[in-house]
């Protein structure tokens, strides 16, 4: 069983099902969570789409037709709602921004730093003024952007004030931020931390495709672990938390597809953290494929948590996710900070290694984020001063 051996019938269970509903006899908060669930469904293949998955979606698409389909419930479905568009409805922020084009190559030649050297170097950054003028060609471009800036800010300080409330409880773990979609995370439970709040020093850690790279392909080693989630779902329905924590534990040790020596780079990797407690992986979600293989390296002694998830993996994954609704990943994921200032670049002598990118307006742009977000995070998250 792979993810597109069990997508495709999911799609087209949903798609029938959507078909046959009598929007007329449907009450409208069922209706409006059935919309944002289709929307999040078409959000999906677009994304994947973005990332390179063109022969995925091309099969799901000549199987299912699931593009169009989709398209016509949401036109029908909509206007039975009345109101906003489906962008107001299910998006974190309707308006479309141009933006500049970053590209990877803007990585070649950067500046190679230590990962928690660089982390500390970007703390230090945020207290400095940015000026982001030059990254715009016209003022209201800028101002839509500063304005979008700070819709999604707000949002991760959200996150973030609702991972502390998860720190608190009585068994104690340890953050282990998932860089590079939890930058922002981990600034803000560092910052968090030296004004007082009690909670653990976070231990990020940079791994994913690129790292997985270093030992084989690394898309091909991350399908695989995917496909082993896929397997396990399609073999214990209903499917909880813990039993696909429980199975992938085993399944992954068992998984030719998945390389001894990533599987023994990332347990070197987690030793290398020296935790004094549980972990508790942060990371964006989707699939939560990484969390769930190092959980497997530490006998499910741990527990992790997402900022969001797909449709089908919602009931599985509800009490250990910020939002349900998935279309505001993409806008999260993708936020210069995240996904334009640095890289993963090498593993030299037990230590990780990052490089920056060389675009001074990507380096500006990420920099305002992160000094947005803190401001943010100060007013909104900062523990109160002992009486």
């Amino acid at each position: 069983m792979s993810f597109s051996a069990f997508i495709a019938p999911y799609y087209e269970e949903r798609l029938h099902y959507y078909e046959c509903l009598d929007l007329a006899r449907c009450p409208e908060p069922a209706l409006l969570d059935i919309a944002g669930e289709a929307s999040a469904l078409h959000k999906f293949l677009t994304d994947i789409l973005e990332e390179g998955y063109t022969t995925t979606v091309n099969r799901l698409v000549g199987q299912t037709d699931a593009f169009n389909r989709l398209q016509r419930f949401l036109s029908t479905v909509l206007p039975q709602l009345g109101g906003p568009s489906e962008r107001e409805r299910f998006y974190l922020f309707p308006d479309l921004i141009p933006m500049p084009q970053f590209t990877t190559e803007a990585f070649a030649g950067g500046a190679i730093f230590e990962l928690h050297a660089y982390l500390d170097r970007l703390n230090h950054l945020s207290d400095d003024p940015v000026d982001i003028a030059p990254c715009f060609e016209r003022a209201d471009q800028q101002q839509r952007w500063q304005a979008k800036t700070q819709v999604l800010m707000t949002e991760m300080a959200a996150f973030l004030h609702w991972i502390c409330a998860r720190l608190a409880q009585p068994v104690p773990v340890v953050p282990v931020p998932l860089l590079r979609d939890t930058l922002l995370i981990h600034l803000g439970l560092t910052w968090l931390r030296h004004h007082g709040m009690p909670i653990p020093a976070p231990q990020p850690v940079l791994l994913g495709r690129k790292f997985a790279d270093l030992y084989v392909g690394g898309r091909d080693t991350h399908g695989a672990l995917g496909n082993v989630i896929y397997r396990v779902l399609q073999a214990a329905r209903p499917c909880t938390l813990a039993t696909l924590c429980r199975q992938i534990a085993t399944a992954v040790h068992a998984d030719l597809a998945i390389p001894a020596s990533f599987t023994q780079a990332c347990r070197d990797y987690l030793a290398t953290l020296a935790l004094d407690g549980t972990p508790l992986f942060i990371e964006s979600g989707v699939q939560g494929t990484f969390p769930l293989f190092l959980l497997s390296l530490t006998d499910n002694t741990g527990e992790m948590v997402f900022y969001t998830t797909t449709p089908w993996l919602y009931p599985i994954y509800e009490q250990i996710v910020f939002r349900k609704n998935y279309n505001y990943l993409r806008e999260m994921e993708t936020i210069v900070a995240h996904d334009h200032l640095f890289q993963f670049k090498t593993v030299q002598d037990g230590t990780v290694l990052v490089e920056e990118t060389t675009n001074e307006t990507a380096r500006c742009l990420a920099l305002y984020e992160i000094q947005v977000f803190k401001e943010i995070m100060m007013q909104h998250c900062m523990p109160a001063p002992a009486s």
